[in-house]
């Protein structure tokens, strides 16, 4: 081989194919600092302003990013179904849930793939002739090296839950899903400005937020996924830029952060949930009293007797014992066991009345059983749930601290959890997921808020920070430690903590991208 072509590669921050990938550091050399952001967020909530905050932060000096791109959903929308001049947010709705009724739930993340693809094989090429140019006797059937980018995609936004799955599947840890939200105030003050002459405000959000059909809109699904949840409740942009900066020097990992006390709390609730053995979900819940100490945790499962919940006391325990609804009759959940029950009793007592007919029994247990307030109704569990768990718990030597305390759940408290965190004394809730069958707010609105401002009552409140399943991840040391070797901070550059390399990236983005050109989509 000629030494040009050796030169051409050792050159290169990549890997090479053939006999050369020898390099032991191969692998090391084959990470990018590329990353892709997407954004969720309710309607109203200032999405586009948060991705150009992100965009002018990248690339100032403090990360040096050289190129970052907003790729925006709306304009795909608006380029396929010809309304390049629709100002009716209802009807880019319905456009929006056309196109994935046509051509699947992810076919908006597809079209964003397809641009994340197209500009890095256009920064590929553009590298490739540079190096042929200065190597002008390298082999011209020589495998070039992976180009090395600063790049940044910002995905604007994301609104289904296949959408964010499908680019979790293809981009991994490079993918960053920051999770925008806004108090219900503010979004309507923003969509009055932004709404189109038949536009009506609460109709909007309700769609956003989840719809019926499989291809609407489901925010309310996706939202909670996030890696980074950022509340923005003020118009000001250095709030914006406060806590997007921090976001970035978590992720670039270019200064030394530690946790909130609301990132530890969550976090501890995030991991209380994972003991619990419960068949329909596992919740964790953390309590803490005013200074932010944590009281106690807790979760969901069934109570044994004299005290406490079943659980695993280690890793020799005898599962004869336990009598959770995973080992009892081969697994059911007693819940819906006594909701079929009563749906089968009720139907049985339509036909005795001669209100229903004996053919349409199986029309009207379906009725009954699943598309009625039946399927919501949650007395029937065996199990404690985690916010009772965890405030027993600290009712049993802590008691005294758990009133003006806060709560941290995983997922929404239903009512019957609400009115005890209320008699408890708790003043505020911060949780991860919705939970749409709750109705805390209905049946307590005297004592329960989920208006921020309104600090005369409960406040339930989506949590803001760090999700805790990156917790471990962005509170890590890096893995080149905090200091030299003359006891200095390292001033490292801006690098992503969660670093991949590229080579599966282009196969996995082909493979997602296929569906598009099977339909006349692919640019």
């Amino acid at each position: 081989m000629a030494v040009s072509n050796v030169a051409l590669i050792a050159s290169s921050e990549g890997p090479m194919s053939g006999d050369l990938f020898d390099d032991r550091n191969a692998f090391s050399k084959s990470l990018t600092s590329e990353i892709v952001i997407a954004l969720c967020g309710p309607m109203g909530t200032p999405l586009h302003e948060v991705a150009q905050t992100f965009q002018k932060l990248l690339l100032s000096n403090d990360f040096g990013y050289e190129e970052v791109v907003i790729l925006k959903l709306s304009d795909e929308i608006r380029r396929i179904k010809g309304l390049q001049n629709e100002k009716s947010i209802e009807k880019l709705i319905e456009a929006g849930n056309e196109l994935r009724q046509e051509y699947g739930n992810a076919v908006l993340s597809r079209l964003a793939i397809q641009d994340i693809l197209l500009s890095r094989t256009k920064h590929q090429d553009e590298a490739d002739n540079k190096l042929r140019e200065e190597n002008p006797e390298a082999d011209p059937s020589l495998t070039m090296p992976r180009a090395p980018r600063r790049c940044c995609h910002i995905i604007d936004s994301v609104k289904h839950i296949d959408e964010l799955q499908l680019l979790r599947s293809v981009y991994g840890d490079m993918l960053h899903v920051v999770g925008v939200y806004s108090p219900i105030d503010m979004r309507i003050e923003r969509l009055e400005k932004r709404k189109g002459p038949d536009d009506q405000i609460h109709r909007l959000i309700d769609r956003d937020s989840g719809e019926e059909v499989d291809y609407g809109q489901s925010v309310e699904e996706t939202f909670p996924l996030s890696d980074f949840f950022l509340r923005v409740d003020s118009a000001t942009d250095s709030q914006r830029n406060t806590r997007v900066r921090r976001f970035l020097e978590l992720m670039l990992g270019t200064n030394i952060i530690t946790p909130t006390i609301n990132e530890r709390a969550m976090y501890a609730a995030f991991s209380a949930a994972r003991n619990s053995a419960c068949l329909s979900r596992q919740v964790g819940a953390a309590i803490t009293n005013e200074e932010g100490e944590i009281l106690a945790t807790g979760w969901n499962d069934v109570p044994r007797a004299f005290g406490g919940l079943y659980q695993t006391v280690d890793q020799n325990s005898s599962r004869d014992d336990d009598r959770r609804c995973w080992n009892m009759d081969g697994g059911h959940c007693y819940n819906d066991e006594e909701k079929t029950l009563i749906a089968n009793a009720m139907v049985d007592r339509l036909i005795e009345n001669g209100l229903v007919a004996e053919e349409s029994r199986s029309k009207a247990f379906t009725m009954i059983r699943k598309d009625s307030q039946l399927k919501s109704l949650i007395e029937f569990s065996r199990a404690v749930h985690a916010e009772m768990h965890a405030l027993l718990t600290a009712g049993e030597t802590k008691g005294s601290q758990i009133r003006r305390g806060k709560l941290f759940v995983t997922t929404y408290p239903c009512h019957s959890c609400a009115r005890h965190l209320v008699a408890a004394g708790i003043k505020e809730v911060f949780f991860l997921e919705p939970y749409r069958k709750s109705l805390a707010t209905k049946l307590h609105s005297d004592s329960i808020t989920e208006r921020e401002s309104d600090e005369a009552k409960v406040r339930l409140m989506p949590f803001d920070g760090v999700a805790p399943s990156r917790f471990l991840k962005f509170f890590s040391s890096h893995p080149s430690g905090r200091k030299d070797g003359n006891g200095k901070m390292h001033v490292r550059e801006a690098s992503p903590v969660t670093s991949i390399t590229l080579e599966a990236i282009h196969t996995l983005e082909a493979f997602a991208l296929r569906a598009l050109q099977s339909r006349g989509l692919n640019k």
